[in-house]
Parts: C-alpha cells; sequence; structure tokens
C-alpha cells in the first residue's frame, strides 16, 4: 500500500492509494491523529482498499508529511564510505546517531524558507527513512526487520555553517522545513529489499548524488538492532538511515549551496520523489 496525509479541499487527512487516485479514509471512519496509530490500523486501510472503486478516489491538492507525531525521529551519519570520504571523517565503526526533530518535517512540494541571517550554507541529503510499525525493545538483527512498517524518501537538510559553530547536528538540521519527508509512505510488503533501492537528488535538474542502499555501512536491520539495546522504538517513529555522496559541503565551493529559487528533487525507486524549493527570507 501507499498511504499519504493530504489537503483535500482544506481537509487534512490520511489517504490510501488506489488506482488511479487516493481513497480519503475519512470516509471510511479511520482518522488516525499520529503515524503511530496510522500503523496499528493497516489492516483496517488494506479492508477499505480492497472494496473501494474509482468513484471513491480523489486528486489531493497537496501531498503533506505523512508522519506525524513520533516519539522518535532519528538520524544516522556518515552511513555512506563516499559519503564519510567526501567530508574528509573517519568511517564509524558503529552507527552515529542524532536527532531530527518532527518539527523541521516539510511536505513533499512545500517551499523551505531559510533565514538567511542565520545560514549561507544550505545543504541538502537524500535519504532512505524507515518507518517502525511495532515496538522494537533490544531487538536482534535476525529480527529486526519484522518491526518495519514501511519506507520513505527523506531529504535531511542542514546549515552547515551553523552545524560548525555548535559542535553538533541538531540546530543545524532542526531548522523549520529542513526535513522533507514523504510523499507517501510506502509499506514494507511492496518493497523486495531495503538494501537494494537506487537514491539520487537533483538541484535545478544537476544531478548532485545518486547512489544504491547497497552502499551503506550499516544496513536497516544493523540499525534498528543497535538502536533498540538502549531505546524503545514505537510504532509511528522514522529513522534517517544516512546519505551518499554528492553533499555540497563535499563540493569544495560556496556555490555549492542551496540558494533562492533552486529546486531539489529527491528520489528513491518506488518510493517516490520530493521536489521542494528554497525561498529565503
Amino acid at each position: 500500500m501507499k498511504i499519504a496525509r493530504v489537503d483535500n479541499d482544506g481537509i487534512i487527512e490520511y489517504a490510501a492509494k488506489g488506482d488511479a487516485g487516493w481513497i480519503p479514509l475519512s470516509r471510511h471512519g479511520i482518522h488516525p491523529a499520529t503515524s503511530g496509530a496510522l500503523v496499528e490500523a493497516f489492516d483496517e486501510i488494506a479492508a477499505v482498499l480492497a472494496l473501494s472503486t474509482a468513484a471513491d478516489e480523489i486528486t489531493p491538492a497537496r501531498f503533506l508529511p505523512p508522519i506525524t507525531n513520533p516519539v522518535l525521529s532519528v538520524a544516522i551519519g556518515r552511513n555512506y564510505l563516499k559519503h564519510a570520504a567526501e567530508r574528509g571523517a573517519d568511517v564509524p565503526t558503529a552507527p552515529m546517531m542524532f536527532a531530527k526533530l518532527a518539527g523541521s518535517f516539510a511536505g513533499a512540494t512545500d517551499d523551505v524558507v531559510v533565514n538567511t541571517a542565520l545560514t549561507s550554507q544550505v545543504d541538502y541529503e537524500v535519504e532512505l527513512v524507515v518507518l517502525i510499525g511495532t515496538e522494537a525493545s533490544r531487538v536482534s538483527r535476525d529480527t529486526a526487520m519484522d518491526h518495519v512498517a514501511g519506507y520513505l524518501v527523506g531529504n535531511d537538510m542542514s546549515a552547515r555553517d551553523c552545524q560548525k559553530s555548535d559542535g553538533q547536528f541538531d540546530r543545524a538540521k532542526a531548522m523549520d522545513g529542513f526535513g522533507p519527508i514523504g510523499p507517501w509512505i510506502t509499506t514494507a510488503d511492496e518493497v523486495a529489499d531495503p538494501q537494494d533501492l537506487d537514491l539520487w537528488l537533483t538541484v535545478n535538474g544537476e544531478e548532485r548524488q545518486s547512489s544504491n542502499t547497497n552502499e551503506m555501512i550499516f544496513t536497516v536491520a544493523h540499525i534498528i538492532e543497535y538502536l533498540s539495546q538502549g531505546m524503545t522504538l514505537h510504532p509511528g517513529d522514522v529513522i534517517w538511515t544516512g546519505t551518499p555522496h554528492g553533499v555540497a559541503a563535499g563540493m569544495g565551493s560556496p556555490d555549492a549551496f542551496l540558494t533562492d529559487g533552486d529546486v531539489v528533487h529527491a528520489e528513491i525507486a518506488g518510493l517516490g520523489s520530493l521536489n521542494n524549493t528554497i525561498r529565503s527570507l
């Protein structure tokens, strides 16, 4: 299934992908208030889809961030060898975790408004985002994938100058709009192998990043095992799994950073794409 959070003529709700359009779930009595409640309703949503017809379908005006009110939104840094190399950083021996705060989330086509008084080094990072479906605490790598509900495309944007001056990641990656995510949730049963997905990113049509998730240092299963040893992962939580090489900070030119009017296209094969325009405040 593909499940989105949409603006349907001013009504914000979840919808599931039909044959051509989207089936509003509210018409069938499904009103999840959080992404955690959403994953718990997957069986009910599947039943609705099985009975729906083209007459039930809508064309949404806008795709909003599908993840709402997660307990945890965590990200993994330096999870591709070539990305670590382009940043001149050591290859990690264990997953490097930081918080990707949900307040930064933006929709698939939202403008990202940048406060240029704070940063002049806005960067992009296409990433596979993993949605947790069932509680995971101290799980093994062998069973980790049983706790995955689905996948999304993410663009883990950063203010690199703030990241450097702060000496940590959180503020630089938590600014409003710095977490485009979506465009919808693709359920895990539709992804044969999350470690074999092409992902790429362009800026104004110019390819900046192109890789495959098979180049991750730490697999999705490894990351879930690692995180769950010390923290409980909850239904509706998300994990941003890291980005490949090609980020602006690794290109050696200040002109590589995003500026007003730039259009950033981030895509993962089979999962959809994000298309966000940078606007200066």
